[in-house]
């Protein structure tokens, strides 16, 4: 593939390795300003300090050499991203697309800036702009589908979903967004097996996806698992695909400290397997980038220990992410009767730091485990009743632990 947005675009939408390529391309043409556009928008998916710096001399290029209203539009929406700023950088998004409705890299970056701000309604508006210009494109129906099931519309992102997938089959085409859409269908449904045989069949797909997709389909298995009550087999795919991964990828880091996290909710001794995790997120604490990162890196650290570390980070914080992570390491720290009543108070907010349904749920699984040490039993029943039909098993005999005073509300 010799055009070099083609090349990034595919790469883009199929979690390629070699998206990374663009940023060569650029430097060997700083008067493309599409090209410097995208490279510095691939250097600000490391959402890192460092990765952020490295997006300026592309964007210093872009901002000279762009001309007419799409490249402004798509400069000036990379630039608000850089500056943190994601309202302003979907504004600028968007009127790209306005200009030009075909572009899949643009749509595909402006889904993601909504996601971070858990603007579900604002993906599905996105991806229906693009839509009508790639009708039977089964990364656009998948994007679509993906956007559909975190907005509550299920039947459709099914529907969807597997129409992606199917589509995706016949062309002989890797597209692990649209595998990863009918993930979630599942997850929300509660076909936990068909999780795990999903994620199974496409082994050799996530083998060439990058970092990020790699280890993300493998912790859906894992979760799938733990909710089948499979907890040696969640802890092997930890230790297989999850916990080798790479720690300057920053999505790794919250996987490990998620999947390790839930681990430790279910009862599985995982003690050993924090201290590894201790340095990465010290360096990533303050980082102040993502508030979703945020949450998970403060909790991380004061699991391994570095409470003290993780409290002086969150200093520096700013509005929900600081709220969310000072109640999460209140937990960690074991005042867990703090950290119910505030993740309680926090609930309806958290749905703005990002994440996913299914990445989310790791802050109730913490209420949860607060309110029952803390004695708080209306507010553990209460959570577990929001869990709906296809709650696990393990949620259906606490709940009747609770009713019948069977378990005592404290845990050991």
């Amino acid at each position: 593939m010799h055009d070099p947005i083609a090349r990034f675009t595919r790469n883009l939408l199929c979690y390629g390795q070699d998206i990374h390529a663009v940023a060569d391309a650029a430097e060997a043409a700083p008067r493309d300003a599409q090209l410097n556009a995208f490279a510095a928008a691939t250097a600000l998916f490391g959402m890192t300090p460092a990765s952020h710096e490295a997006a300026d001399p592309y964007l210093e290029r872009a901002q000279s050499a762009a001309t007419g209203r799409a490249e402004r539009a798509l400069v000036d929406a990379v630039q608000a991203w850089r500056a943190n700023d994601r309202p302003a950088a979907i504004v600028h998004f968007r009127r790209r697309l306005e200009l030009r409705p075909d572009d899949l890299a643009t749509s595909k970056l402006c889904q993601l800036l909504h996601l971070d701000l858990g603007d579900f309604a604002g993906m599905v508006d996105t991806i229906e702009t693009t839509l009508p210009h790639h009708r039977g494109n089964h990364y656009v129906t998948g994007q679509l589908a993906f956007a559909l099931e975190e907005a509550g519309e299920p039947q459709r992102a099914a529907d969807l979903a597997r129409r992606a997938v199917d589509q995706a089959q016949a062309a002989d085409a890797d597209d692990p967004w649209s595998i990863h859409a009918l993930l979630h269908v599942h997850h929300r449904r509660g076909e936990r097996a068909a999780i795990i045989a999903l994620v199974r069949r496409h082994a050799p797909l996530w083998e060439r996806c990058g970092t990020f997709m790699a280890i993300h389909a493998w912790w859906h298995a894992a979760l799938a698992m733990l909710d089948l009550d499979g907890l040696d087999g969640a802890l092997a795919v930890y230790d297989a695909h999850i916990g080798p991964s790479d720690p300057a990828c920053v999505q790794s880091l919250v996987a490990r400290v998620s999947l390790l996290e839930r681990l430790r909710l279910r009862g599985v001794d995982v003690r050993d397997r924090w201290p590894a995790l201790e340095t990465a997120l010290g360096q990533r604490a303050a980082d102040g980038i993502n508030g979703f990162l945020d949450v998970h890196y403060a909790y991380g650290l004061a699991r391994t220990g570095a409470v003290a570390e993780a409290r002086a980070a969150i200093e520096g914080l700013d509005g929900l992410a600081s709220a969310a992570a000072r109640a999460l390491v209140d937990h960690a720290s074991g005042d867990h009767d703090a950290a119910a009543c505030a993740l309680a108070a926090l609930r309806p907010l958290l749905v703005r730091l990002g994440g996913s349904h299914e990445q989310r749920q790791l802050y109730e699984l913490i209420e949860l485990d607060a309110a029952l040490a803390a004695g708080r039993r209306e507010q553990a029943l209460a959570l577990l009743r929001d869990g709906g039909a296809a709650r696990p098993a393990w949620q259906d005999r606490l709940e009747a632990e609770l009713l019948t005073g069977e378990r005592p509300a404290r845990r050991a």
